[in-house]
Parts: C-alpha cells; structure tokens; sequence
C-alpha cells in the first residue's frame, strides 16, 4: 500500500472519530472537554488528508520531496495542490483555524466549559471560545475535503497502481 493510501485511512478515521464524538457522543455526555478531543481529531484528519494528497503528488514526481512539519505541508498543499485541483479555498481557511486551536489548547493554561461552549485562556488571558456548532461546520468542511481528495484525485489513478477498474493487464 501507498503511503497516500495510508494516510487517506488514517484522515477517514480521524474523520470518523470526530464525527461520531460531535453528533452522537457529545449530545448525549454534554461535556464540553468532549470539544477539544473532537479538535484534536478533526486536525490530525485534516493534517492526514493534506499529506495523502502531496504524498500522491510526490509520487508521481510533481511535487519534490517535503518536510513532514505542518508548516511546509500546509504552503506545499496551498500553494500547488488546491490550484492544480481547484479545491475550495475554505480547506485551507478551516485547517489554519483547526491549526490555531491546536496550538491554543496545547500552549493554554486553563480551558473552562462556559454554558454551552468550552472556553480556552493562553498566558495573556486571550479567550478562544469553541462551541458545537463551529466545531460541526469544520467537520462539515473536512467530509467534504476527504470526498475531492479520495474520489476526484486519488482513486481516479487506482488503476496505475494495480488496483481498481482502470488496471493495466500485462499480455
């Protein structure tokens, strides 16, 4: 298996987990830590989705070879991969957001659940408030961004890999 193919499972699952912790987890528990966990995965199915589409454009040479960071994948998948594909320009606005929030959470001192949203608080009392809806709006974004790369780019090529109704038979 490809690396690309690994890392579009790894973004479906991630994609999965988070779905399922915001539309059926959390309504029923109504704990708002629940919110952050949700991030944590809509973010590493998001991170997974972005390198399975540049590890699908490495391998077939028109993307050289990348840092594993956040940062460089990011300017590689803006920069190349969402113009070469016409991809919406809200995957990289909702990855940038999904990227502050991991950050915050990472770097915050206190997180506090608020009514209905979860509150996070950095060093310089900057407030970050996460609710339900914006956290399903991401998810919205991300399925959709998980459909164009897994049935516009990636499995239009299956068959050069030996797999898929396009497969190339040796005579």
């Amino acid at each position: 298996m490809e690396r690309f193919h690994e890392e579009l499972s790894a973004g479906r699952q991630q994609l999965m987990t988070a779905d399922h912790l915001v539309s059926i987890t959390f309504p029923l528990v109504k704990d708002n830590k629940l919110l952050l966990t949700a991030i944590e995965s809509l973010f590493a199915a998001a991170k997974s989705l972005m390198a399975s589409l540049l590890h699908y454009e490495s391998a077939f040479k028109r993307l050289p070879r990348f840092k594993e960071d956040y940062d460089s994948m990011i300017y590689w998948f803006k920069s190349r991969c969402m113009p070469r594909y016409g991809l919406s320009s809200d995957y990289g606005a909702v990855m940038g957001e999904l990227k502050l929030l991991h950050d915050d959470h990472g770097a915050s001192t206190m997180e506090f659940s608020r009514k209905d949203c979860l509150v996070i608080c950095s060093d310089t009392y900057r407030f970050r408030k996460i609710t339900l809806m914006q956290i399903k709006s991401y998810v919205a974004v991300v399925k959709r961004m998980l459909s164009d790369v897994e049935e516009e780019v990636v499995s239009r090529y299956e068959g050069v890999f030996g797999r898929g109704q396009g497969r190339i038979k040796a005579c």
